[in-house]
């Protein structure tokens, strides 16, 4: 009979490999789109508002709110390009990318994140 072939060893979760830079960029990113999403949710209240009561909204209003949305789209793509550079070198799971990945969707998640991540990196990188 054949023997089964050797299974490679998963790899570990290493924060420890997350250099400085790394992190701070993610830090940097994670701040930028929480806050540009917090003002974009803060935006979409005016819906409510409107129909709920006399509140009516000014074009430029509109206007900016709409520039808001955009630009945080496109930061997002950034944000995403620096979770995913954390999450090759840190070597995480599918759920931790996932929930790096919501925290640019979900409002406040990525200062919930942030603080986790960043705690647990550093803790990592001084043992």
């Amino acid at each position: 009979m054949t023997e089964p072939a050797p299974q490679a060893a998963t790899p570990t979760a290493t924060p420890e490999a997350v250099t400085p830079g790394v992190l701070l960029r993610y830090r940097i990113m994670a701040f930028v789109t929480g806050t540009l999403l917090i003002l974009v949710f803060l935006g979409l209240l005016r819906y409510p508002l409107e129909w709920w009561t006399s509140f009516e909204t000014t074009t430029s209003l509109r206007e900016s709110l709409s520039i808001l949305s955009q630009v945080h789209g496109f930061v997002y793509v950034v944000y995403l390009v620096t979770v995913l550079q954390l999450w090759l070198k840190a070597r995480w799971g599918y759920g931790r990318l996932a929930t790096l990945f919501f925290g640019g969707v979900v409002p406040l998640l990525s200062f919930f994140v942030e603080s986790r991540v960043t705690r647990e990196v550093r803790a990592g990188q001084e043992s």
